[in-house]
């Protein structure tokens, strides 16, 4: 999957956890230890890591885990985890490219909804994406302010609705 993204050719492709980790510490997990950018569930089969790549270069990534959302239990789910666009790719579309290949593989696993823990700071991000923030602000030690945020992907028997999945981000 090749997606033209302002000036920026990227490639998004599958990649194995292991490529994920040197971008993650960078961006998400600064200073800390290799062994703080390693999640719970990153080696589970149906846990899907994506990589965007310009130039050859791995510029951004982001992971889905089938996680329930603890507000959704009774709906099939996966959880958008470790999302990061190096510094001097940010605004290229690669967010929103990496969104796109993680909402496909949900919905190839026939998944109700994705959602994450955004970070106060992206919060922005989701919203054009068409996630819905629930419930209020929360902290996680040593990572900051995050919101739960979520977007269905398909009509669900609980008034939950599809088509948010369709928009279009201007910029990511």
């Amino acid at each position: 999957m090749i997606e033209k993204q302002s000036s920026i050719q990227a490639e998004i492709r599958e990649i194995g956890v292991s490529e994920t980790l040197p971008l993650r510490l960078r961006i998400l997990r600064p200073g800390r230890p290799i062994e703080s950018a390693c999640f719970p569930g990153d080696d589970s089969p149906e846990t899907r890591h994506f990589g965007a790549f310009e130039g050859g270069h791995l510029q951004g990534i982001a992971s889905v885990f089938r996680v329930k959302m603890p507000e959704r239990p009774g709906v099939p789910a996966f959880q958008l985890r470790g999302m990061a666009t190096a510094p001097e790719t940010r605004g290229a579309g690669l967010g929103r490219a990496l969104f796109k290949a993680c909402m496909a593989y949900a919905q190839e696993k026939r998944a109700g909804l994705i959602w994450c823990n955004a970070r106060k700071t992206a919060v922005g991000f989701y919203q054009r994406l068409g996630f819905t923030i629930l419930g209020e602000e929360f902290e996680i030690h040593d990572v900051g302010p995050h919101f739960r945020m979520f977007l269905p992907l398909r009509e669900l028997g609980n008034g939950l609705t599809s088509g948010a999945g369709d928009q279009q981000a201007t910029t990511s």
